[in-house]
């Protein structure tokens, strides 16, 4: 019946700290408050018990030797066995567009070669449910391409996928598996992938590659693949004929039914069964090893990248083709959330200080998620009050504090300097605002490389993955998507031209009020495809002319807070006070004359 499959990457600034051991916690400017002093302690209970730690070592060797030290701490675990000693060989991988399809040329050290295929289609976010349609040996010699040689069966499966397919470069793979044995005979192989840059795939394939010419190559990626097979369901018992054929058939009908819902449940029941074994092996393994969860593997960027620098992810449209009930659109919407907010992890966690767009993408995917769980409220389950919303919130406000310092960074000190008549005054506050913001994009990359993250990461998409065995709330089964969207809609469009208007409130309180268009623009943006015409082209422009507005006015609050914080001097205190102040009162008057002119949206039924 195949496999369910999820991917966790070892992180190469993690994998260092974790294999140098703990370094002194620092008490200011920790990504958490109890987050240096855990990581410290978890270093060294981790040295102790895998003899990983290898303090001293320097950074650049101990990033290269990451591979070496996962194999080494996962033969050492409890409740984890070897089956395959770590092997050398090349690989070079076939990937077509959709990700669905995966052809593998793959040479061991003794020269022997083999080709499989693979066809991996999205469960969930993070989970491929896999199946192999082809693992048969090639003869010498053979080319690692797309040719004559390849199998007829990987062929016949592709069809004309066949020719769409983007290849990688070579890569030299040290391969290794390991199985993890949990409770109730629950299982989940492990393979190690520490994959390496060759040269020529035919070259590198003819010419085996030592451990230490492995060490030397340029990383690729270093990953682990957790892989649980879905089982069996059991035979189901022969119909008996009745005494006449006529009830034989009648017989024989129900039976058939009957075996088609028994069967349905039964791959329900082995795939739960293999989902939960699956992430309950990603959990053990990401409380003790620096990995993290993927939506896409090595393989997969090494193929479809094309060496190009990732860019930031920005919230695409929600499919909603097929769904008919609030369920099927939270699922939805839900990993069309996780898209952005994986798509942008790589990019906020190796950032180098060029680019603020993916702290400011992840930032949104956060607040999206968020307002999902509002619009769906009756879905926030116990598992997502207790393992998923507290680390939210801890996540949103570190990507919070680095995004509103890039926008006081970037934009509002500038604007300030420009209108004072001393602009190179200012020159010395904007460093020190900068090394502040510098500070702040530390800290939420550390936050990104603790096991709080990677355990916020994979209880997220657990809970994704979950929902494919419920139908909602059961209040909520018979619903119409269209009317359950219309009236979320409706109560997020009443709270924002509520009476009294924007001039009457404080800046905290039209604070909230653009929390409200925020949260009414999001929603519009997950029910697109169910509003009308006028309500996709002018409201939705419309809302977000309002949030800009409005976001004026709070960036200047916000940098009244930071001013305070970098002890300026009275003068520039007092100049930044006044023009904040003109700026949050011109907000408000723009922001209610667009408020007056702002249509009322529309949820068109039987959309």
């Amino acid at each position: 019946m195949g496999t369910v499959e999820l991917v966790l990457a070892v992180e190469p600034t993690a994998a260092s700290e974790w294999m140098a051991g703990p370094a002194p916690a620092r008490s200011k400017g920790c990504a958490d408050g109890h987050a240096a002093a855990d990581e410290t302690k978890h270093a060294v209970a981790t040295r102790k018990q895998y003899g990983s730690g290898r303090s001293g070592v320097s950074p650049s060797l101990v990033h290269t030797d990451a591979g070496t030290a996962i194999a080494d701490a996962l033969s050492r675990m409890p409740g984890i066995a070897p089956i395959r000693a770590v092997e050398l060989s090349t690989v070079r991988a076939f990937v077509s567009p959709d990700g669905v399809w995966r052809v593998m040329f793959v040479a061991d050290e003794e020269g022997a070669r083999r080709v499989t295929a693979v066809r991996a289609n999205e469960f969930a976010p993070g989970v491929r449910r896999c199946e192999t349609v082809c693992d048969e040996p090639l003869e010498a010699g053979t080319s690692f391409a797309i040719g004559d040689a390849f199998p007829q069966a990987v062929k016949h499966a592709l069809g004309k996928q066949l020719g769409t397919l983007a290849p990688s470069r070579a890569l030299t793979v040290c391969r290794g598996v390991w199985r993890w044995s949990g409770p109730g005979g629950a299982v989940v192989d492990i393979e190690l992938h520490d994959a390496r840059v060759a040269g020529s795939a035919d070259a590198a394939a003819a010419k085996s590659s030592s451990p230490s010419e492995h060490g030397a190559m340029s990383i690729a990626f270093c990953e682990l693949r957790l892989a649980s097979r879905i089982g069996e369901t059991q035979g189901l018992t022969d119909v008996e004929a009745g005494s006449s054929p006529a009830a034989a058939a009648a017989a024989e009908q129900a039976q058939r039914a009957d075996e088609s819902a028994a069967e349905s449940d039964a791959c329900a029941d082995a795939e739960c069964a293999a989902l939960r074994a699956l992430f309950a092996a990603a959990g053990a393994l990401a409380d003790t090893l620096p990995v993290f969860p993927l939506l896409t593997d090595g393989y997969g960027r090494a193929c479809l990248a094309g060496g190009a620098d990732p860019a930031p992810v920005r919230a695409a449209h929600v499919d909603l083709r097929g769904v008919k009930t609030p369920h099927g659109a939270l699922m939805a919407v839900s990993a069309n959330v996780a898209r952005q907010w994986f798509g942008n992890e790589a990019g906020v966690r190796d950032d180098t200080g060029t680019d603020t767009e993916f702290v400011h993408q992840m930032r949104v995917a956060l607040r999206r998620l968020k307002t999902l769980l509002k619009t769906f409220r009756r879905w926030a389950d116990d598992a997502w009050e207790r393992t998923i919303a507290p680390d939210l919130d801890w996540l949103g406000g570190l990507l919070g504090q680095a995004r509103d310092l890039d926008v006081f960074v970037d934009s509002t000190l500038p604007v300030l300097a420009e209108a004072d008549v001393d602009t190179a005054a200012w020159a010395p506050l904007r460093e020190r605002a900068a090394a502040r913001r510098d500070e702040a994009r530390s800290q939420v990359r550390a936050a990104l490389r603790t096991r709080r993250y990677a355990a916020l990461s994979l209880a997220w998409l657990r809970w994704l993955a979950a929902q494919h065995f419920s139908q909602g709330p059961s209040v909520m089964r018979d619903k119409s998507l269209a009317d359950y969207a219309a009236k979320r809609v409706r109560k997020h469009y009443r709270r924002l031209i509520e009476k009294p208007g924007l001039t009457a409130l404080t800046p905290a309180q039209r604070h909230r009020r653009r929390i409200e268009a925020k949260r009414l623009r999001y929603t519009l943006e997950f029910f697109q495809p169910l509003a009308s015409r006028k309500t996709q082209r002018e409201i939705a422009k419309q809302l977000s002319r309002i949030q800009s507005v409005l976001g004026d006015g709070s960036d200047a609050t916000a940098a009244l807070h930071f001013l305070e914080a970098l002890d300026v001097l009275p003068y520039k205190h007092g100049f930044a006070r006044g023009w904040c102040e003109a700026v949050n009162r011109w907000s408000a008057i723009e922001g209610d004359r667009l408020l007056q002119d702002l249509g009322k949206p529309k949820i068109v039924r039987g959309a």
